[in-house]
């Protein structure tokens, strides 16, 4: 194992670098892979393959009319969907991998620390089935394909791991991984049957238009996902067992003394569709999470848009207006230069997630003497430093051989000019080009021979059926629609016309919204109905927009809910709140924002005390730039690649991996000064640092000698043993994996030393 740090850094700090784990197309699928997969591409930039078998799309909706004999290498090798978000994701719970390949979610048990090989086929598909409204909907990004995945993420609802995902039609849906656990693994069966239950979504919706960012809040069991209708659908599942169930009156004959009650954190009794609607300079939004309050339960959503803005939106409280955290203008795109950058990835961060340290130095991972300090101006409404000589001083760093080049041609610059042909299609285009490719733009490497993996029995595929949500509930109250009408067929004195809630209605918290929807149930019992399940097979979903108040029975009829998806969109009219609102947030926490090559930190409010100086965010221009993709022989592949989109978390580790589709990886280690450092103009005590890049510079050069996009990076933890029952060892180790749209995977183990900090990569 190679020990770093390299005597050219300008500031010493403990890592282990070793070996990267490699796995090839060829290695995986047999020989013939690679080769497959150069005709895709091929076909794919228009150019004639020189197979004499045509090329066609794996794996399909339709499997059962697919083109292509059973036998054919095409069959073997799955084809990958362009222009997305990250497509992989490892289960922070199981020794469980997950690929999205077009609509299906191929499931592999990882084989083999620390080379973490993938079989050749999977243990298992998921196929989860298209919902009744997405061919209403189409496709955003592929109309000719429009049930194709966008993002694949997953995390803990509640006790349990689920596996999330959205697609271009706009659906979304979850399956828990333990059931998918349960299948890979073997679990034992209660039925006393061999048979073993094929996983089946707990959830399916449509949030109507293209579906991008996607967030799981574990405390509050809430799914938010953003769409290209500029929104974001935060759904919040029923938890109690009986929707029916009634909380008893206490007695008032009786001579016990009343305890007090404990109060309990929204227990729903019905499911939830909370639209936040943010201003009307909003765009697409790739890329979401939320916001906690002192108690750790869910009190915003967070979303950034294409334009680099950031914006906050209270779930709870009605009538609120949008917090918008304005992107840095002097930020420039590399790829479409000198159009501004744009904004692609979004996370809070917790003051836990931080690594206390002891100096400046540590925590910037410079000497405060090579450190920028950029004042607050027009430019940037919060003092930063800057930290863009770390990148520089990166041992065997792959991005240091443009560095040179790009100093001398704009010496006043951050970005390197190139002007391919204009910003038009990232996330809001198929990015085609609107051009075949020319023969000599086309490029590949051969690599030379390689072993072939065993292949293993392929799983019994999926029949996904039906959703648990009961998509022909009709409306026993009457015939308006997305109304609740009592019996007596008039709405309720206060309310709208096809609201159930009037705008203004104040709620402050879910708690206020599901006292009044069970009074309200209660007043439509007293009308002369015997009771609720008289009215309702359950209790009816519910439809909640906070910016106007209104609340409305969310239509389950398949005409009228493609009606409800494909409403016109509406603004929010409240006054877009000052960012000096967040001071009002219950805990600190602090913005990390990616834009396509730049990273920014920086709390996401000045201070709440006005006694006390700001406190300095944090920005890393260039950390992962374009560079040499734009090589005419590489830019068909890699064009509108050039974007931080993907962001995973080691919390024990205090690291962050941000990763992007040009197929790198910057490793971040957050820090927090124990006594923080006065400055002139503020505070420095909240930081990060800039560890590695990966794959190094020598890594690429053995395993990644064809260049493609990165498909997915996905990054989990290790756990001991194999099966339902692994568990994480001490310390904590993860692994990361990088899987490129070639089928090439390139894996590391991260840890960190808990004595000293050092971080390990091997």
């Amino acid at each position: 194992m190679e020990s770093q740090p390299s005597t050219s850094a300008p500031a010493k700090f403990p890592i282990s670098v070793g070996k990267c784990y490699a796995q090839t197309a060829n290695e995986r699928f047999g020989d013939g892979a690679r080769a497959a997969i150069r005709q895709r591409e091929r076909l794919s930039l228009g150019l004639h393959p020189t197979d004499a078998e045509i090329p066609f799309t794996w794996p399909s909706q339709d499997d059962e009319h697919q083109a292509g004999p059973e036998s054919s290498i095409y069959r073997l090798v799955p084809s990958m969907q362009s222009y997305r978000n990250n497509l992989t994701a490892l289960s922070q719970v199981f020794n469980l991998y997950f690929v999205a390949y077009q609509g299906h979610i191929f499931v592999y048990k990882p084989r083999g620390a620390p080379r973490q090989s993938l079989p050749c086929h999977p243990d298992l598909q998921l196929k989860p089935k298209p919902s009744p409204y997405s061919r209403s909907i189409g496709g955003y990004l592929d109309p000719r394909q429009p049930h194709l995945i966008n993002h694949i993420i997953t995390g803990l609802l509640g006790h349990d791991e689920i596996l999330l995902a959205c697609y271009d039609d706009g659906d979304v849906v979850a399956y828990y991984t333990r059931d998918i656990g349960t299948y890979v693994f073997g679990g034992r069966e209660t039925t006393g049957s061999s048979h073993k239950a094929t996983p089946r979504p707990f959830f399916r919706e449509n949030v109507g238009m293209s579906a991008w960012g996607l967030a799981i809040h574990q405390k509050s069991r809430l799914i938010a996902v953003s769409s290209n209708r500029h929104e974001v659908i935060v759904f919040a599942l029923a938890l109690t067992s009986d929707p029916f169930k009634r909380k008893e009156a206490p007695d008032p004959d009786s001579q016990e003394p009343t305890k007090p009650k404990k109060k309990v954190g929204h227990r729903r009794s019905r499911n939830w569709r909370i639209v936040i609607i943010f201003g009307s300079d909003a765009d697409n939004m790739p890329n979401i999470c939320f916001v906690d309050d002192f108690q750790g339960q869910a009190q915003k959503v967070c979303a950034i848009d294409i334009k680099g803005t950031v914006w906050l939106a209270d779930i709870w409280q009605a009538h609120q207006g949008p917090i918008a955290i304005q992107a840095l203008n002097q930020l420039r795109s590399e790829e479409f230069f000198p159009s501004p950058t744009r904004g692609w990835g979004v996370l809070a961060l917790d003051d836990s997630c931080f690594l206390k340290v002891r100096t400046s130095e540590e925590l910037f991972g410079l000497h405060t003497n090579q450190v920028e300090v950029i004042r607050a101006s027009n430019g940037c409404s919060h003092p930063l430093v800057n930290v863009k000589n770390a990148i520089n001083h990166i041992p065997n760093n792959p991005h240091r051989r443009a560095a040179h080049v790009m100093a001398q041609a704009h010496p006043h610059m951050l970005q390197l000019p190139f002007g391919f042909q204009g910003p038009g299609a990232l996330l809001d285009s198929d990015g085609s080009g609107g051009e075949s490719a020319v023969e000599e733009d086309f490029e590949d490497t051969e690599i030379g021979s390689e072993d072939e993996e065993e292949d293993e029995e392929e799983d019994e595929e999926e029949d996904d059926g039906d959703d648990i949500e009961d998509d022909n509930h009709q409306d026993a109250l009457g015939a308006e629609a997305f109304a609740m009408v009592p019996a007596g067929g008039t709405f309720p004195a206060g309310t709208t016309g096809h609201a159930l809630v009037a705008p203004s209605t104040h709620h402050d918290s879910f708690d206020t919204l599901n006292a009044f929807l069970d009074e309200f149930d209660g007043k439509i019992c007293e009308d002369g109905t015997s009771s609720d399940e008289d009215i309702l097979p359950r209790k009816a979903d519910m439809t909640y927009f906070p910016h106007s108040g209104e609340i409305l029975e969310t239509p389950r009829q398949e005409p009228r809910m493609i009606g409800f998806l494909k409403r016109p969109p509406c603004g929010n009219h409240n006054r877009q709140e000052p960012e000096a609102r967040l001071a009002g947030l219950k805990r600190k926490f602090f913005l990390l924002r990616t834009y396509e090559k730049d990273i920014e930190m920086r709390p996401f409010s000045r201070t709440s005390d006005r006694d006390r100086r700001v406190e300095f965010g944090v920005i890393c221009p260039d950390a992962l730039r374009f560079g040499r993709f734009k090589e005419v022989g590489l830019v068909a592949h890699f064009h509108a690649t050039g974007r931080l989109n993907m962001i995973a978390v080691a919390p024990e580790l205090s690291l962050v991996a941000i990763g992007s589709p040009i197929g790198r990886v910057v490793l971040l280690t957050l820090t927090r000064k124990a006594v923080p450092s006065e400055r002139e103009e503020g505070i420095w005590e909240h930081g990060f640092r800039v560890e590695w890049v990966l794959p190094t510079q020598s890594d690429e050069e053995k395993h990644r000698r064809v260049l493609r996009p990165m498909h997915g990076m996905a990054l989990g933890p290790i756990q001991k043993g194999d099966g339902l029952t692994g568990e994480a060892g001490l310390p904590r180790r993860y692994r990361l994996m990088l899987h490129y749209r070639n089928h090439d995977i390139l894996s590391y183990e991260l840890t960190r030393n808990e004595q000293t900090g050092k971080l390990c990569i091997y």
